[in-house]
C-alpha cells in the first residue's frame, strides 16, 4: 500500500525516513522535490487526513510502500 506521512521538520522527516524507508520530499521554496510534494498533499487531501490549511505548516513528506500508519501527519 502507498503511504505518506507530513512532519513540521526535516530532522523529524529524515529521522522517519531513516527507520521507515522511503521518500523525503520537501515543499520549501528551491528544493528539487517541490512538485513531488504537491502531488503528496494532494493526495492526503483528497483522503481526508491532512487539512487544506495545514499544508503550511507541515512542509516535509516521506511516501513509502508499505504497511500504513495511523493516518498523515506527525504531531
Amino acid at each position: 500500500m502507498y503511504c505518506n506521512k507530513f512532519f513540521k521538520t526535516e530532522e523529524e522527516a529524515k529521522a522517519f525516513k531513516k527507520s521507515h524507508g522511503g521518500a523525503l520530499y520537501k515543499g520549501v521554496k528551491g528544493s528539487r522535490t517541490r512538485q513531488a510534494y504537491r502531488v503528496e498533499v494532494m493526495m492526503a487531501v483528497q483522503g481526508g487526513w491532512l487539512r487544506s490549511t495545514e499544508v503550511d505548516s507541515y512542509p516535509f513528506c516521506v511516501a513509502w510502500n508499505g504497511e500504513p500508519l495511523s493516518a498523515g501527519k506527525e504531531i
